[in-house]
């Protein structure tokens, strides 16, 4: 007997939670259970009838692939139905890759586009790209939001924001390359002051989000990509052009205030 044939006898495990879905074609069954050392993972099975029987496959998705998994996923199906928009220019690339702005369809288009937005795109000026990357997330529609400009301290991000179950510490970078080895200090600061679970501004206001989702953003002109997770918070390159893209899609789409939460997770 192989390893994969003896992993397929211990399979008897914790369930937590199930669930299935039935479409037209396929029957899928959706279970999360816990492992030996305790994590979690989830089994997928799909299965399709083939003449009399039913001839299925299964996938496992282990405890640290799930947030890159979820990620993936939902910006396969936002491409899929229309709701996100990718340049096919650079999916052969594998190295750092800086985002061509001249893609965006809408951006000619002054009537929803900021002048602010071409700023964005072209500034060598880090205050400008800080400041403006500040009024963009605004715009998206969050309400909890703190700029530290002015502020400035060695390592102390550009901002931090909140929505609904959802907090993040942002830093910007006009930097070229390798962004994650350059940030890696801070990157660490970062993830440390999120897992307290509070912050609080020079203003002694001080905000409280211990069960929040907790990701770090580099917010850069690279395409977005997950960098790392640390204790459990996800370090993601942001791309502006992302940003932006958002922006368009919220302003043109019956996009509702609890559903920002999940399209800014998924960035």
């Amino acid at each position: 007997m192989d390893n994969s044939e003896q992993w397929y006898t211990r399979e008897e495990r914790e369930l937590l939670h199930k669930a299935r879905y039935f479409s037209g074609s396929h029957n899928y069954f959706f279970e999360l259970k816990v492992a030996k050392n305790g994590s979690k993972y989830i089994v997928i099975d799909q299965r399709k009838k083939v003449g009399e029987k039913f001839v299925g496959s299964k996938i496992r998705i282990f405890e640290d692939e799930m947030l890159e998994f979820e990620r993936v996923l939902h910006q396969l199906i936002g491409i899929a139905s229309g709701q996100m928009h990718i340049s096919t220019d650079n999916l052969s690339q594998a190295s750092p890759i800086e985002v061509d702005f001249k893609d965006l369809s809408w951006e000619n288009n002054s009537d929803i586009c900021p002048s602010f937005f071409r700023i964005l795109a072209t500034t060598n000026d880090w205050q400008e790209f800080e400041k403006y990357t500040f009024l963009l997330l605004k715009s998206l529609g969050i309400v909890t939001i703190k700029s530290f400009l002015g502020e400035k301290q060695a390592g102390k991000a550009d901002g931090f924001f909140r929505t609904t179950n959802l907090s993040v510490i942002y830093d910007c970078t006009l930097a070229k390359g390798d962004i994650e080895s350059l940030k890696n200090q801070q990157i660490v600061n970062y993830c440390s002051q999120l897992k307290q679970g509070r912050i609080e501004f020079s203003d002694k206001i001080v905000e409280e989000f211990h069960e929040d989702h907790k990701q770090v953003w580099i917010i850069s002109r690279q395409c977005s990509r997950k960098i790392q997770v640390i204790n459990s918070i996800e370090v993601k390159l942001i791309s502006i052009q992302d940003l932006m893209n958002l922006y368009a899609t919220r302003l043109t789409s019956n996009s509702s205030y609890e559903s920002l939460d999940l399209q800014l997770r998924n960035i």
